[in-house]
């Protein structure tokens, strides 16, 4: 079959996702390989895949010259036109393009898989004429009066908000906000990336026309390179899909090896599960995520919500950024870890209050859990619950509003009404269907727009 090369983001869930991606295209034939970032080399390789080293990704970077200036913004005018003719020689070498084309000749792939925030191995796997499509577990960003941005809360049909004139007014604001943001970073001479990487795109003869600036962490989408989609189409909201876009399903891998020195002791995370299982009470399930410094009041009130509950269980993972000293005398119905392995017990629970990461969204889909969908937030959060919400796969709260009282009424509507529980079976069994296909047809049988 063919050679495959993998080039997924530092983000957990994005690894995750990769590892199953990767599994069920060797499963078909192929050989893999990732490019790796050095500081996800040994997870990747723990989990059994080959990985060859590229550089370091450089997200941000300020003109090395100029950075050690103290300086008005006059003397940096001054730099920055004085300079005019370094700044891409710089660049350059600042984000190593050169290196990551020697890497891939290197490994001479027959088709490379690139998150679509790396832009770097995009751009120079295009140079080099080595197929490439995108890889991105986020829901559609598309542009439309059906399709509110995935970084807003809103629902088509719910509210004026939801209306098309609120939509387009939506939409209207969040391109200002971007574009200004643009303008502001190009007359404060600072983040260089975003110039760069658009030059460097010109240089090798990439139609920038293509390039569309983004509202979430990447720079650029691309109108025309083929996109794939670790989602369900059926859970967007009702919308035009890009042509360049497809659908794979939800990459969820059972089998992942996730070493973490803040993680739940087996033993005691057992017991736990045997323990509720023999009481016959339900468990509830609570994650801020992996990147969330978490919301210290909300999860106080979670906890107030479950701690005169008898028949209710609470585990909750609050992350590697917040401190487990902050909850003294916790209830005995409830346990707390900086971190846990969240599908072993996802696949006991009875509930998970989600901060709507999409990963944790399809671990819950993956093993039928209705959900309490507390948005954490952050890039596409907001969306991921809403759209949650619209397909009605769990009750939508606020993270910010909600009291422990609104918190538990919440949690005993999705314990208890069966249409959750039905809507969560209707779509675990498209999501079935999604892992039955074959992807080598999928990935070689679409082309470029």
């Amino acid at each position: 079959m063919s050679h495959i090369a993998i080039v997924t983001s530092l983000l957990t869930g994005r690894i995750h996702a990769s590892f199953e991606l990767a599994s069920r295209l060797q499963r078909e034939g192929h050989a893999i390989t990732f490019l790796c970032q050095p500081s996800t080399q040994d997870k990747i390789e723990e989990n059994g895949f080959i990985c060859v080293p590229i550089p370091e990704i450089t997200f941000s970077y300020e003109y090395p010259l100029r950075a050690k200036m103290e300086s008005s913004w006059f003397k940096k005018l001054v730099f920055h036109f004085k300079h005019l003719k370094r700044h891409y020689s710089e660049g350059e070498k600042i984000l190593n393009l050169e290196g990551h084309k020697e890497k891939l000749r290197h490994v001479n792939p027959d088709l490379i898989l690139v998150d679509t925030e790396i832009h770097d191995l995009i751009f120079t796997s295009w140079e080099l004429k080595i197929p490439t499509k995108l890889i991105t577990t986020w829901f559609s960003d598309t542009i439309s009066l059906n399709n509110p941005s995935i970084r807003t809360a809103i629902i088509p049909g719910v509210g004026l908000s939801g209306s098309k004139v609120g939509i387009f007014g939506s939409w209207l604001i969040m391109r200002l906000k971007i574009n200004g943001r643009v303008l502001i970073n190009r007359l404060k001479f600072e983040h260089y990336r975003r110039w760069m990487l658009k030059t460097y795109a010109k240089k090798i003869g990439f139609n920038t026309k293509e390039l569309l600036v983004n509202t979430l962490p990447p720079l650029y989408s691309f109108k025309k390179l083929p996109t794939i989609t670790m989602t369900m189409f059926e859970l967007e909201f009702p919308h035009k899909i890009p042509q360049n876009s497809i659908y794979v399903g939800p990459m969820v891998n059972e089998k992942r090896i996730d070493k973490n020195n803040m993680s739940a002791d087996s033993n005691e995370l057992d017991n736990i599960l045997i323990n509720v299982s023999k009481a016959s009470k339900k468990l509830i399930y609570c994650s801020v995520g992996s990147l969330a410094k978490g919301h210290l009041p909300f999860i106080k009130n979670v906890i107030e919500a479950v701690s005169e509950q008898e028949n209710w269980y609470l585990i909750l993972s609050i992350g590697p950024k917040m401190d487990k000293n902050d909850f003294a005398d916790l209830p005995v119905n409830i346990s707390l870890f900086n971190w846990a392995p969240q599908l072993e017990i996802l696949k006991h629970a009875d509930c998970c209050i989600t901060h709507c990461g999409i990963n944790s969204i399809n671990e819950c889909i993956h093993n039928k859990v209705p959900m309490l969908l507390y948005s954490g937030q952050y890039t596409d959060e907001n969306g991921n619950s809403a759209r949650m919400s619209y397909h009605g796969l769990g009750i939508r709260g606020d993270v910010t509003q909600d009291s422990s009282t609104q918190i538990k009424a919440n949690i005993e509507t999705v314990l208890a009404d069966e249409v959750f529980h039905l809507n969560m079976d209707k779509y675990h069994s498209i999501y079935l269907d999604y892992k039955a296909r074959p992807l080598t047809p999928l990935l070689f049988d679409f082309k470029e727009n």
